[in-house]
């Protein structure tokens, strides 16, 4: 009898269902009106925005809305109502089981009208990255750039006639992430591993939409398609500073298709002051004299409107024939406003450098004599032969010469970082300064067709001579030894 009354229950419910389903219409999605992506590389994301208008009936519709064969995150779509927002109400979303990657919105309206809804989700696979093309005049005191943003689609979706907004900057949600599930209690120890990033992809994406729903304000750019062997108007776009980042928003639209790039021409600059200057540091560039080239991101530099994200830059320069000479191609990290960049172009033939070690020796040395537990100097006169002694501290000297011709036909600024281990001194009349406390910077300037060699003595005390890790500079006029 219990039996029986459940499954009348159940029958009932179902044709209580059926009779009400009779009078709801079940309607796809139309055609976008518009559509907004805001892609942010660094968590691949992008949320997607779009807008359609339906023919909303009153009483209650069914809206069938599928991301099929898309990267689309189901549980990240939402639906809001920009006309008529009082008149109609979203009671429920279904994800019917026999029917995968599809759901179902159901609405109640109190009236009949056309109206405009906002469908909103995150998808993966769009990626921009940023390349520049920089070209040097004849005498490389300035340069002129072009900045360049390419778009490429790997979401299962196309996107025709979409405006395009890019996240730059450092935008840590990892941390933000972590911040809000420690203030929300969450404890490792009572969730799941499966309910832990459930919770926190939640968070994730509630703060990616309050970072990437910031709006924009603008500088010229015009757009130049990769693809499509077609160059396109002059493009406007717009941009605010967001502490940590920025979102650049192209002016009017662009059509993205599904596994497609697309290359856009995102600013230009045309004079921009470079300062150069010829480095060694064998940490940063290797064991060789680096030509450097050195701008800042600012409006001395015809610069400074925005950041500049990460991305590869091509270099090349005009000789005084006319011609082009390819220079590098290097990688230009993320450069806020303000900010230093510095380009490593890698060794200048015309500049020769080498360094030579011209004499090693050793002096102040301490013996050990284990009868006597005292420690002598070898010079002091009372130094007795005895082989159960042995050396307990000394100093290592050791004298160099770093020898440099400029080819080239103007002076050039030489910077040499030398790094000396242990307690310490240098000893030179060059112009020295201390970088930190095992390392000096040895400036000079090398005038057309000159030859330098300039000479420099470290001293490092050994053993017991040895007292702490620091670096002495002394001044002191050095010659060339006498063999």
């Amino acid at each position: 009898m219990k039996m029986f009354f459940i499954l009348f229950l159940a029958l009932s419910v179902l044709l209580f269902s059926h009779a009400n389903a009779k009078n709801i219409d079940l309607s796809t999605l139309p055609a976008r009106d518009s559509v907004q992506l805001t892609i942010y590389n660094s968590e691949d994301l992008t949320l997607v925005k779009e807008t359609r208008q339906i023919s909303i009936k009153k009483g209650i519709n069914r809206l069938q809305f599928s991301w099929a064969n898309t990267q689309i995150d189901p549980s990240s779509v939402q639906l809001r109502f920009v006309s008529h927002p009082m008149q109609m109400t979203l009671n429920n979303t279904i994800f019917p089981h026999a029917k995968p990657q599809m759901l179902y919105w159901n609405i109640e309206s109190a009236m009949e009208a056309l109206a405009s809804v906002e469908i909103s989700y995150f998808t993966s696979g769009i990626s921009w990255q940023a390349d520049y093309s920089a070209m040097l005049d004849a005498e490389g005191e300035s340069m002129s750039m072009d900045n360049f943003v390419r778009i490429t689609n790997y979401s299962g979706e196309d996107y025709e006639n979409a405006q395009i907004r890019l996240v730059i900057g450092q935008i840590n949600l990892v941390e933000r992430v972590n911040e809000l599930v420690g203030r929300a209690q969450l404890k490792k120890e009572k969730l799941s591993n499966k309910q832990i990033q459930h919770q926190r992809k939640d968070i994730r994406q509630q703060e990616a939409r309050k970072i990437m729903a910031q709006p924009a304000g603008a500088y010229g750019m015009s757009d130049m398609a990769m693809v499509l062997p077609v160059l396109e108007e002059e493009k406007q776009v717009a941009k605010e500073g967001l502490s940590e980042y920025t979102i650049f928003s192209i002016e009017g639209t662009e059509t993205i298709p599904n596994q497609w790039s697309k290359r856009l021409r995102s600013a230009y600059a045309k004079a921009i002051k470079i300062q150069t200057v010829y480095r060694y540091r064998s940490r940063e560039y290797g064991y060789y004299l680096a030509k450097v080239l050195i701008f800042k991101n600012d409006q001395a530099s015809s610069l400074g409107e925005s950041p500049l994200p990460q991305g590869k830059i091509q270099i090349y320069q005009k000789n005084k024939q006319g011609s082009l000479n390819y220079i590098a191609g290097l990688t230009l990290k993320y450069t806020s406003i303000g900010e230093k960049i510095e380009l490593n172009t890698g060794v200048d033939p015309e500049v020769h450098f080498n360094l030579v070690n011209l004499k090693n020796w050793r002096d102040n040395i301490w013996m050990y004599y284990r009868k006597a537990n005292v420690h002598r100097r070898i010079d002091d006169g009372r130094v007795i032969v005895d082989h159960r002694s042995t050396v307990s501290g000394w100093n290592d000297h050791s004298l160099y010469t770093q020898e440099l011709r400029n080819y080239t036909d103007k002076a050039i600024d030489i910077e040499i970082r030398r790094i000396i281990y242990g307690d310490a001194i240098i000893k030179s009349e060059l112009d020295i300064k201390k970088h930190d406390f095992q390392s000096v910077d040895i400036y000079s300037k090398l005038g057309v067709g000159e030859k330098q060699e300039l000479l420099y003595e470290t001293e490092v005390k050994k053993g017991r001579s040895a007292k702490q890790n620091r670096l002495v500079l002394q001044k002191q006029k050095l010659t060339y030894p006498v063999w």
